[in-house]
């Protein structure tokens, strides 16, 4: 198998740790099994390889092994230890009949004297859990860490694994040197489309496209999409292969990306939003060049407030539409786990894979499910709870970071004050219910009559003029405080009464019949109307956008 396409930094990277004398003993964490592959002929074909006097490896399932070159390819050949017998019975046993080592602590107690007397190479591998108390696993390499003769031989323990937390406690890991891999680099990935292309004779050159379809993905899962692409469609079908990425990125439970499937023309009103977004954030975003003359910096966190219904999911995917960027969701709800270390993990690991799918909309819903920090929070859930915030404040404050992270949130006052503050959202964007002339239009929009929306046309009994005025002068007024999701709701009620009427096309009563079914408790909008324009004049911190959006939006100005 070629491998020239393949980036090496990371096993450089931990062989000059072990040269440094940091540790002999290198945590890869990764769930690739390519990696896997590389590391073994990395180590069978290097210089460093061929002076080392044993190479072992060890698989649950298969055992202990020696790792040798079979032509071109590593392969593992079984290490069996001569049975020692221990009992008249066992004595019967003929002296060369030798038993294969596949229990964890009799592997290390075989392996230990090899490390220690002569330079060898030890890898561990699908090694997911260790039961301390039964293997040793943790004491083992805490001693070969700091063991003289282990370092003096320059023998290496790599064990690859997953995640190292779940595997490791925090005492043993900072002994260890870690290595954390990239899924996969943009040049590994144009290699692997190019190896597989020239194998399939395929008559076509790696494309931009494909290469960025998918990123985020490491070597083994680009290889699989690439193929089942072509034995689906013998090609590489561009559709095909973001729908299988988009499979293996909901697996992981908190990540799950879709493309754009509304613009702005599909969102009714709201219009002084628009105009501030396509100013300060897609046309910054469309001229990176112009901007860095400016040295403006691109905008890397948007946090949309308010009442339910007012259409913030909505706007966030509209704005990936609008830039042409991935859009990429974060399930906050599945982020904490009962496990220790669990919930950290998948934070750490939805981080790395946003940020290798960037550029790129990520979408985080209720934001304030990440709470606020909590002084002395007893227990390891609180530790857990703290951990997961650090790695997502972190995150919103990396000056590197891609991934434009839009949240959203209903109670912005739930909000820790690390999260508003200036350098890690942007701008702070607040939705209220529509005025008048915002209803209106969404009402337009949902009806399929507004230019551009992608909203199929619905049949109208009257002229869609006439329907239109209607609509403002008659409908509209009837709607105060409802939101935007309750107007798209009496759009879906007037198309039932004109279906259980049996009538070919809407008519106006159909809307003053939807109208009715609607129960509004008011005076609690008004309310909540009075608390928004305070949660916004409190945060938005723009005054002239602000004044913009008091004026479309809210009823005292209609």
């Amino acid at each position: 198998m070629d491998l020239s396409h393949l980036d090496s930094k990371w096993i450089e990277d931990g062989l000059l740790k072990r040269k440094s004398n940091y540790s002999p003993v290198i945590c890869i964490e990764t769930t690739d099994p390519k990696r896997l592959f590389q590391l073994k002929h990395f180590l069978l074909t290097s210089p460093e390889g061929r002076e080392t006097q044993n190479m072992f490896i060890y698989d649950p399932w298969e055992g202990l092994g020696r790792l040798v070159m079979s032509g071109d390819e590593p392969t593992t050949e079984p290490y069996k230890k001569r049975a020692a017998p221990a009992s008249p019975l066992a004595q019967r046993v003929r002296q060369d009949d030798n038993v294969q080592l596949t229990q964890f602590k009799s592997v290390l107690k075989e392996v230990d004297p090899f490390l220690k007397s002569t330079r060898t190479v030890f890898i561990l591998q699908n090694v997911s859990e260790s039961r301390e108390w039964e293997t040793s696993f943790g004491a083992a390499l805490r001693s070969w860490a700091v063991d003289p003769q282990v370092i003096s031989k320059r023998s290496t323990v790599f064990i690859l694994t997953s995640d190292v937390t779940s595997l490791l406690d925090e005492f043993t890991r900072e002994l260890c040197v870690l290595i954390t891999i990239d899924p996969s680099t943009r040049e590994e990935r144009a290699g692997t489309v190019e190896q597989i292309r020239t194998a399939l004779g395929l008559d076509l050159a790696p494309t931009t496209e494909l290469v960025m379809a998918t990123a985020g993905l490491n070597l083994h899962q680009v290889e699989s999409v690439l193929l089942e692409s072509y034995y689906r469609s013998h090609k590489f079908d561009l559709a095909t292969i973001k729908d299988l990425k988009s499979e293996l990125v909901k697996k992981s439970g908190v990540l799950e990306v879709r493309d754009p499937t509304h613009s702005f023309a599909d969102i009714g009103g709201y219009d002084a939003i628009k105009s501030f977004i396509r100013k300060y954030v897609i046309k910054v975003l469309r001229q990176p060049q112009r901007a860095a003359r400016f040295s403006l910096p691109l905008p890397k966190g948007i946090l949309f407030f308010g009442p339910p219904g007012t259409g913030k999911s909505l706007f966030a995917n509209a704005l990936a539409s609008e830039i042409s960027l991935p859009f990429i969701s974060l399930a906050t709800e599945n982020i904490y786990s009962k496990w220790l270390g669990e919930s950290g993990q998948r934070m750490k690991s939805a981080i790395r894979m946003a940020e290798k799918m960037s550029p790129a909309i990520v979408f985080v819903d209720e934001i304030d499910r990440f709470g606020k920090r909590v002084d002395g929070a007893a227990g390891s859930a609180g530790e857990e709870t703290k951990r997961v915030f650090s790695q997502f404040l972190e995150w919103l404050g990396k000056p590197d970071r891609e991934a434009i992270i839009i949240g959203t949130t209903n109670v912005p006052e739930h909000l820790d004050e690390a999260f508003i503050r200036t350098g890690r959202f942007d701008y702070k964007i607040p939705f209220l219910y529509p005025g008048e002339a915002a209803r209106f239009d969404i009402m337009r929009v949902h009806l399929g009559i507004t230019e551009g929306s992608r909203n199929q046309p619905v049949p109208l009994a009257m002229d869609p003029s006439a329907l239109e005025s209607f609509l403002r002068e008659d409908i509209a007024p009837l709607t105060r405080n409802f939101s935007g999701a309750e107007i798209a709701e009496l759009v879906i009620r007037a198309k039932r009464v004109a279906f259980d009427r049996n009538a070919d096309a809407l008519e106006d009563t159909d809307f003053l019949t939807a109208v009715k079914t609607f129960r509004i408790d008011r005076q609690r909008r008004d309310e909540v109307i009075r608390e928004c324009l305070e949660q916004a004049r409190k945060f938005t911190d723009d005054q002239t956008f602000l004044d913009e959006i008091e004026r479309e939006m809210t009823p005292s100005h209609q």
